[in-house]
């Protein structure tokens, strides 16, 4: 029987796939990755972050109690240069990044297809809420039946090619079934609390990462002064909480200016837009430059898809238009393409219009 190496954070989501893909008869190896420092960063313990001690003891004893091998990979150094490096530049740029999208596919993915190679195995596996599909011969990602936890949003950057070695075998199931069935045999992250939070910010205080911030002014559209920020990095796109302003109607964060130190805020209303840009694109589908393509778009996790119109362009760029404008279109925010159910391919949001 093939060999198929499963990605074990310690969570109970990883620790059924293990078993589920155990008991189809698959020689199976857990592997977890050890991504960050949490001395270096200053992390403190938590149930919630994924390269704890408890989480790596937790992914051991499930091993040991699915009687399969288990091993613990360094991916330090990679981990903070494809990711936490970019976290800290694109809030000091003025946007908001999306972290989870770029460790699936800059470190995750890329090192189990290579860890799989060296050890000779023809899969590898990941807790995600996802499904793979054969069509016509192309692999492709469709959202979860369990739509509450899909998790495909995260997956757009994926190479293609390795869709085919690729297995999410819970992705069919709701969370309270995986947790019966964590507890059924006997597994030590039944009962794991569920992460909400960046891995390696699990407190959400993802602006300790950022240094000092400078303080200035909050402006409207009309360059009118309303009050003070305490920092840039403090703010993303379509906030309300937290402005420290008075107004006659809730105000929203439309734009951060880095350049001038301003933080421009307006109506609910003047969030929406329609159009943007994006770049960093990977498909799932043979298209070429000059391509239109008539889709639905997620542009956050939490985000209805929106039906829209993508123009391809020259060096993996794109323009998208929906049919109806949607809010707080961020920049360094994932757009995602779907047809129905089927991941078509994502993108980075660039420029808003």
């Amino acid at each position: 029987m093939s060999l198929v190496l499963v990605a074990m954070s310690g969570g109970v989501d990883s620790s059924v796939a293990a078993l589920l893909v155990k008991n189809q008869g698959y020689d199976v190896i857990g592997i977890t990755f050890k991504n960050f420092d949490q001395d270096k960063l200053k992390i403190k313990p938590s149930p919630k972050n994924c390269c704890s001690v408890e989480h790596l003891n937790n992914a051991r004893i499930v091993c040991d109690t699915l009687k399969i091998p288990h091993y613990v990979i360094n991916r330090v150094d990679q981990f903070e240069k494809q990711v936490l490096n970019d976290f800290r530049q694109a809030y000091l740029n003025g946007i908001t990044p999306n972290p989870c999208v770029r460790c699936n596919s800059l470190v995750r993915w890329p090192e189990l297809i290579a860890l799989a190679d060296d050890l000779g195995a023809e899969y590898i596996a990941t807790g995600h809420y996802a499904a793979i599909v054969n069509n016509n011969g192309r692999h492709l990602i469709q959202r979860s039946e369990y739509s509450v936890k899909d998790q495909s949003y995260a997956l757009w950057g994926i190479d293609p090619s390795s869709l085919a070695r690729t297995m999410f075998p819970i992705g069919k199931y709701p969370k309270t079934e995986i947790r019966r069935i964590a507890r059924e045999n006997d597994l030590k992250s039944a009962d794991v609390p569920e992460s909400q939070d960046i891995c390696f910010v699990p407190e959400g205080k993802y602006t300790d990462l950022l240094g000092v911030a400078e303080p200035g002014d909050i402006v409207n559209n009309a360059g009118d002064i309303l009050g003070k920020h305490k920092g840039l990095k403090y703010y993303t796109i379509g906030q309300r909480q937290g402005l420290g302003i008075s107004y006659h109607e809730p105000l929203y964060v439309l734009r951060i200016d880095i350049g001038n130190n301003k933080l421009i805020v307006g109506t609910e209303s003047e969030t929406f837009r329609q159009r943007f840009t994006a770049n960093s694109t990977n498909w799932f589908i043979e298209l070429k430059p000059g391509d239109d393509l008539i889709c639905s778009a997620k542009i956050r996790y939490r985000h209805d898809p929106a039906s829209c119109r993508v123009k391809i362009l020259e060096n993996n760029h794109a323009e998208i238009e929906f049919d109806v404008p949607q809010r707080a279109i961020t920049p360094g925010q994932s757009a995602v393409f779907y047809d129905d159910r089927t991941l078509l391919g994502g993108s980075v949001i660039d420029t808003v219009y």
